[in-house]
């Protein structure tokens, strides 16, 4: 299982964003449903389709889906042999990967995505990238080339009227849970955290001066003492750095695509200087730099939020780490 992993892992590096067409190639993938009218309550169910004439060893899908009105449950692929490789999810995409240790042809289902409808609403289901994994000359893990998406949009429409009383048909095959972060606790006014801040700055300020009149030594043990001792790391798990560890050695942290930056992410969808990381009152923090970035699906807005052991954190579209502390 962990030769899998590893295989599956390099995959993730390599793997790009492929081109959406209209139209079913040879080498393709796509997304359907049999349906598009659900009640409250009922499973929504979705598949991920491939046509290949060359024999796989694995996949990956994304799907973009609202998080108001859908919740993901699982995803199951009835390929023999595929097995489920969990991620950490995201509220609003799910991330389904899989990977075999023997060549498969594929040319039809690659995986059944489940989802509960939460609410009445008009919504989408997007699948914004997917591939097929082969195992190169090398050994190594490498996306199949030329495949193109076909179908990548479903719209679906979901009644206020309750549903979910009949019994739906039990998932079969490799199953992958795609449980969704549990949900953050509403943000607090942006004028808020302004006045606390303030008031904490000006705290600080009056506690140094006070101190500063006791005692200069006392007051530089005391600073020392407030600096968080333990060094926190980031794993990153998708993006260019995916598999790579990076030790806080200093704060603040810079990340982005400017190679000047402490995590340096050769990607297109990272800003030159993107987020950072800091300390605050014996506290980790990141701060988005107008960049787009998310802890737990929570956009931060050009704002902070608080970084807690196990957090995970997306930056643009596809670069995501963990933290760890």
């Amino acid at each position: 299982m962990k030769s899998l992993t590893a295989f599956f892992l390099a995959l993730m590096i390599s793997v790009a964003l492929v081109f959406n067409v209209h139209a079913q190639s040879a080498e393709s993938i796509w997304l359907a449903a049999n349906t598009t009218s659900y009640k409250t309550g009922d499973t929504v169910l979705v598949t991920v389709n491939a046509a290949s004439t060359t024999p796989i060893q694995g996949f990956t899908f994304q799907i973009r889906y609202d998080p108001d009105c859908l919740r993901p449950v699982n995803a199951a692929s009835t390929i023999p042999g595929m097995n489920g490789l969990p991620l950490p999810q995201i509220a609003g995409q799910v991330d389904g990967s899989y990977a075999s240790t023997t060549p498969q042809i594929v040319n039809g289902v690659l995986a059944e995505v489940r989802f509960t409808a939460l609410r009445g609403c008009e919504t989408t289901l997007t699948l914004e990238s997917a591939a097929l994994a082969i195992r190169n000359q090398s050994g190594f893990a490498a996306p199949l080339s030329d495949i193109t998406i076909g179908q990548n949009t479903i719209a679906l429409s979901i009644s206020m009227e309750k549903g979910g009383e009949e019994a739906f048909q039990p998932v079969s095959g490799s199953v992958l849970p795609l449980d969704p972060p549990a949900t953050a606790q509403k943000s607090i006014p942006e004028w808020v955290i302004g006045l606390i801040s303030t008031l904490l700055a000006i705290g600080m300020v009056g506690g140094f001066v006070l101190l500063r009149k006791k005692s200069p030594v006392t007051t530089k043990a005391s600073f020392s003492s407030t600096r968080p001792q333990a060094r926190p790391q980031v794993q990153f798990k998708r993006g260019p750095q995916a598999g790579k560890n990076f030790i806080l050695h200093k704060v603040p942290c810079l990340i982005g695509s400017d190679p000047k930056n402490d995590i340096y992410l050769n990607d297109p969808n990272i800003n030159s200087h993107h987020a950072k990381i800091f300390t605050s009152n014996n506290a980790y923090y990141l701060m988005d730099l107008g960049g787009g970035t998310f802890i737990n699906g929570q956009a931060l807005q050009r704002s902070s939020a608080p970084l807690k052991p196990g957090d995970v954190v997306r930056l643009g579209k596809s670069a995501l780490f963990v933290f760890e502390a």
